[in-house]
């Protein structure tokens, strides 16, 4: 799947300002989606989705929109960023400017927008960036994080032993991808795009009290056991939940979407860049018939497969 977005971003707290650039953001982009950024800094996003309107139509007025919106807001740093994934593989371009002036420029590169953002608010610290990801303007709140040093197998077994009976979850695996949803209330993404390294990611639809008391207490039980962490953005509510066990250490993001997940060793082909719902399907066993005693044991995909009926 892929995903091509022009992305306007400013960080304030002041509810004057925010209104003023809000304003000026649906005058200038009409098409823009616009939403209360509220982690990793205060501010605001506005945001044109190239998969829906061409990109052809914008580019010859979007510089000049883009310093009126500057000079029209000279107190505030603007950044504007465009991303581009593809197979898993992200790129990201864009500028800075402040009172129609362009402070910083970066061209397509992997962390881009780490520089960009950085410019706008020095809270802004990580690769990962919720507003750049699928249903972020509809969607209650977003899930990513890390797990060091641990196989995906041991976490899929896991999870797919606790829930794959429960009527309420939907769990399916591959070699290196497991999803767990909740149906309409979040969904749970794991894959391993290194060795060793597994990328926790998900959707809330349901950020209800005590829906988010049911995810927290899933990712304690079946993640934090290992060297891990996990953030729980809830966009609306304005609240981050920070999951981890690393202590005094910190975590330590592993860069991953420098590179196609096709170019990799990857059991599936490409891996989706948020969790989408799949559910597995249930194959009808064939009879057992009594086998010499030489059989060979299953390997521990075959009985995976076998968990999942498959």
């Amino acid at each position: 799947m892929s995903y091509n977005t022009l992305s306007i971003i400013a960080s304030t707290d002041n509810a004057d300002e925010y209104a003023k650039l809000q304003a000026d953001l649906t005058e200038l982009f009409p098409e823009a989606s616009i939403r209360k950024i509220g982690h990793p800094f205060k501010g605001i996003i506005g945001q044109l989705d190239f998969k829906a309107i061409e990109k052809a139509d914008f580019e010859d007025s979007l510089r000049d929109n883009q310093a009126v919106l500057s000079k029209r807001n000279p107190a505030n740093r603007i950044a504007f960023v465009e991303v581009d994934c593809f197979g898993g593989k992200c790129t990201s371009e864009g500028a800075v400017m402040l009172d129609g002036e362009v402070l910083l420029e970066e061209e397509i590169d992997h962390i881009a927008h780490v520089k960009l953002l950085k410019l706008i608010s020095d809270n802004y610290q990580t690769w990962h960036f919720e507003p750049f990801t699928r249903e972020y303007f509809t969607k209650k709140g977003g899930i990513w994080g890390q797990i060091d040093d641990e196989p995906l197998r041991f976490f899929g077994l896991g999870l797919a032993v606790a829930y794959k009976d429960n009527p309420l979850f939907s769990v399916d695996m591959t070699m290196n991808e497991l999803l767990l949803e909740r149906h309409g209330k979040y969904s749970l993404y794991l894959m391993e795009p290194l060795e060793n390294k597994i990328k926790v990611l998900g959707t809330i639809y349901d950020d209800s009290q005590e829906v988010v008391n049911e995810l927290t207490a899933i990712i304690n039980e079946h993640i934090l056991h290992a060297k891990a962490y996990v953030f729980i953005d809830l966009i609306e509510k304005e609240e981050f939940i920070k999951l981890d066990n690393y202590g005094g250490d910190g975590f330590r993001e592993s860069l991953y979407r420098f590179k196609a997940f096709n170019e990799r060793p990857f059991a599936v082909p490409q891996a989706p860049e948020k969790p989408v719902s799949v559910r597995p399907v249930q194959k009808q066993r064939q009879p057992e018939v009594e086998e010499e005693d030489t059989e060979p044991t299953k390997t521990f995909w075959q009985s995976i497969k076998w968990l999942f009926g498959k």
